[in-house]
């Protein structure tokens, strides 16, 4: 049995860290345009076909575009599905530089081809698990090693072709190594974190039942406070003046608008009343959420309302969709470090991720986005 923290990746274990960013990609990227090019100029005069070599570099760095494409923030999670196009772009700028070798005087050792597909590994761990990056790490290294046999096989050749198959994979496998030693101790420290942090704590529908009667309760009593003087007045002096009557009727229209405005009031209305948050619902659609799904969007909403770093206000809109769903979006504002705000908002944003569904999280933008299908009545 393969252990979980082999089967899962960084980015599924912590989506908000610093390794699930976009620009992970776009460094590999630039990585291996530059190192492609630089070693391609170097064997510029060995190379019979110098422009495979070109193709190629492109191909690489064309691979790790898409890994960065694919993973940017609001796309869904990236899979095996999603890595078979950047190794099948590796797999065919290995085919062209491999030709091109054939009549050229470089020697194996200077190919480029073995850091390229080395740096597409790097370049896709953040988004994959252990297994996975095995798989593309053995699958790289049968092509780059086939690419090697072909490639540096003739006579003029220095090293034999058992040697060239080694020194090529050598690369791979480095890479892949380190790739795999990435990702195994980011999930495992992470899980551990969010072990240690703990999460929310999920109400019962009594326990909310009986929240919403005491936030009841509380009104009524602090619209109490207003009348009961003013009806003590009267009943020890006994006698109702032409104040008393238009103060009753000032005080009379005050409750109704508090009671009306109350009875309008949806949970995340009442919510707000505990910090700086503003609510756009003109549907009213957080009536309908269920109560799994107000718990884990409570407790976040809670956490960062009362944490005090928190900056300016936080701002959430619902709005209802065609299919009959109804789309979130949250703007969250915390000034903190990134692995204390991640700390903060992680447990909170695991226990949502299972009650709603396309949750995503922008971090340039500090957003986050989620929809919650129609409840049936």
């Amino acid at each position: 049995m393969v252990p979980e923290t082999w089967r899962i990746s960084p980015q599924q274990t912590d989506p908000l860290s610093w390794f699930t960013r976009p620009l992970i990609p776009l460094v590999f990227a630039t990585m291996t345009l530059v190192y492609g090019l630089a070693v391609t100029g170097a064997t510029w005069r060995m190379l019979t076909e110098p422009w495979l070599e070109l193709i190629a570099v492109f191909l690489a760095v064309g691979a790790c575009v898409i890994v960065q494409i694919w993973t940017r923030p609001l796309r869904s999670p990236f899979t095996s599905l999603h890595a078979a196009l950047p190794l099948g772009l590796v797999v065919l700028a290995t085919a062209l530089s491999t030709y091109s070798m054939l009549s050229s005087e470089v020697l194996v050792q200077h190919w480029w081809i073995p850091i390229g597909a080395g740096l597409v590994i790097g370049s896709l761990a953040p988004y994959s698990s252990v297994v996975q990056v095995g798989a593309y790490t053995a699958v790289l290294i049968v092509t780059t090693s086939i690419g090697a046999w072909l490639g540096f096989m003739t006579p003029t050749k220095v090293w034999p072709p058992l040697s060239s198959m080694l020194i090529a994979a050598s690369g791979i496998v480095v890479a892949g190594v380190a790739s795999g030693i990435f990702i195994y101790v980011i999930v495992s420290t992470t899980q551990r974190l969010m072990a240690g942090a703990g999460t929310p704590r999920v109400e019962s529908e009594a326990e909310s039942v009986d929240a919403a009667r005491q936030v009841e309760r509380r009104t009524l009593a602090r619209l109490g406070t207003r009348v009961a003087p003013f009806l003590q007045g009267i009943a020890e002096t006994g006698v109702v003046t032409d104040s008393d009557r238009a103060l009753a009727g000032q005080l009379a229209r005050r409750l109704r608008t508090d009671l009306v405005s109350q009875a309008n009031r949806s949970w995340l209305d009442s919510l707000a009343l505990y910090g700086p948050m503003y609510v756009v619902d003109p549907d009213r659609r957080a009536d309908s959420m269920n109560t799994v799904q107000r718990t884990a969007l409570r407790g976040l909403l809670l956490a960062v309302m009362k944490n005090p770093t928190t900056n300016g206000s936080l701002f959430i809109e619902l709005r209802g969709q065609e299919d009959g769903s109804t789309a979130v979006a949250l703007s969250i504002d915390v000034d903190l470090p990134e692995g204390r705000r991640t700390m903060m908002l992680a447990p909170y944003y695991l226990t949502l991720q299972t009650a709603v569904q396309d949750l995503s999280w922008d971090p340039s933008r500090e957003l986050l986005k989620f929809q919650f299908p129609p409840q049936n009545d």
